[in-house]
């Protein structure tokens, strides 16, 4: 029988950040990630969605950003997003930051957008499928998730 050597952290939204951000990446799928339940009238992917926007926002502001100043998504580098995608891999999802200028977002809009249209999020909408976009200086951000196979 082998050793169940699993450690179960409890604590506040802050703590999470701690735990995940203050050391390198773990290897992928060693953290359990545990959501409180989602209010009934919330969908579940809408939920999900919800707390891995806030883990990032809460790592890229606890890794990256620098005294008081305001923090950007617009400020990340290449390496600071593949740093991003191994914590979240280490609780078993994707990360994915696209940028677009005019042209090419117009080449690449996905509808529905269901973070702005959350009533058409729907039991089988894939947490793939939510993202949320922000615009800066005339490039706009995309930011989705995904579970990590």
């Amino acid at each position: 029988m082998e050793n169940d050597e699993t450690e179960y952290k409890e604590g506040s939204g802050n703590d999470f950040t701690n735990f995940i951000f203050s050391s390198k990446p773990k290897e992928k799928n060693t953290i359990k990630l545990e959501l409180n339940p989602c209010d009934k009238n919330i969908k579940i992917g809408l939920h999900l969605f919800q707390e891995l926007l806030m883990i990032f926002t809460d790592g890229i502001n606890y890794l990256f950003k620098k005294n008081d100043n305001e923090f950007s998504i617009s400020y990340l580098k290449e390496e600071d997003i593949e740093l991003m995608h191994q914590y979240f891999q280490s609780f078993g999802f994707i990360v994915k930051v696209e940028n677009f200028d005019i042209k090419q977002y117009l080449d690449n809009i996905k509808e529905p957008d269901y973070f702005k249209n959350q009533n058409l999020i729907q039991d089988n909408t894939l947490l793939k499928d939510i993202y949320y976009e922000v615009t800066i200086n005339y490039i706009i951000y995309r930011l989705s998730f995904d579970f990590l196979k």
